[in-house]
């Protein structure tokens, strides 16, 4: 059984890991369930009252993580094989809840900040979510089902809400948020669509849903109190909105 690329440098970096770490005498807490074969599995934790638990069942599965700061909590559930994880919480009171099902997928997260929440569902295989949070009480949630998709949902700043949903096949996206009270949601059906969102500012409002195959979105807003709501029925369609002065073309990124 051959191991996939990524699932063998995980492996290889919690082996370095381990063998180079000293762990604090903290009353930080990590439960690790492995059921299968050829798991790996590392929880560092430098903090006080940090909990993790990872639960893998299948063959050559790996999560690497590492917390430090307060009450930080991470929920790791990986079932099939090949399947990869890597993620950081760094601050206090972040929560960060992560599942997949199926083969080869991989998850890459980091939070840093304070109660801030990640929530990845990815059912499928070979399928990619990952988000960057730092802040106060950022919401991100990533919703995938099927194969070869990818979803990147980046947060910075205070109490911004995002959601992104795809069902299909290479379906592709890329958020971003920064600022203050901005909402995003972002929903693609179908197979081959990609949506680039881009929200600086305060109290701007994107909605995006792309239902059928090969439609491209792109959206992008710097300053407050925008609203953009972009639906896509069909195939091959592409919609751009820029709203704001001077901010980034998306259409270049």
């Amino acid at each position: 059984m051959k191991m996939p690329t990524t699932v063998k440098a995980i492996t290889a970096a919690i082996t370095l890991a381990i063998s180079s770490t000293t762990l604090a005498d903290t009353s930080d807490e990590a439960l690790i369930d492995q059921t299968g074969n050829l798991n790996s599995a590392a929880a560092m934790q430098f903090g006080d009252r940090n909990f993790t638990d990872i639960d893998q069942d299948g063959d050559l599965n790996a999560a690497m993580l590492l917390q430090s700061g307060e009450e930080n909590v991470a929920l790791i559930d990986q079932n099939g094989d090949g399947n990869g994880l890597i993620s950081s919480q760094e601050g206090v009171t972040n929560l960060m809840e992560a599942t997949q099902n199926g083969n080869d997928n991989m998850i890459a997260t980091a939070q840093s900040g304070e109660s801030n929440y990640q929530l990845i569902e990815t059912d499928g295989d070979g399928n990619y979510a990952g988000g960057i949070q730092s802040g106060t009480e950022n919401t991100s949630y990533i919703d995938q089902d099927g194969n070869l998709n990818s979803a990147q949902a980046d947060q910075e700043g205070f109490f911004n809400d995002m959601n992104l949903t795809q069902e299909g096949d290479g379906n592709s996206a890329h958020t971003m948020q920064s600022g203050e009270i901005n909402y995003m949601e972002l929903n693609q059906i179908g197979n081959d669509n990609y949506s680039l969102a881009i929200q600086h500012g305060v109290e701007n409002l994107a909605l995006v849903d792309q239902l059928g195959d090969g439609n491209t979105s792109a959206v992008s807003q710097f300053g407050d109190h925008h609203i953009a709501d972009i639906n896509q029925t069909g195939d091959g369609n592409t919609a751009v909105v820029i709203q704001g002065g001077f901010g980034a073309n998306p259409t270049s990124l």
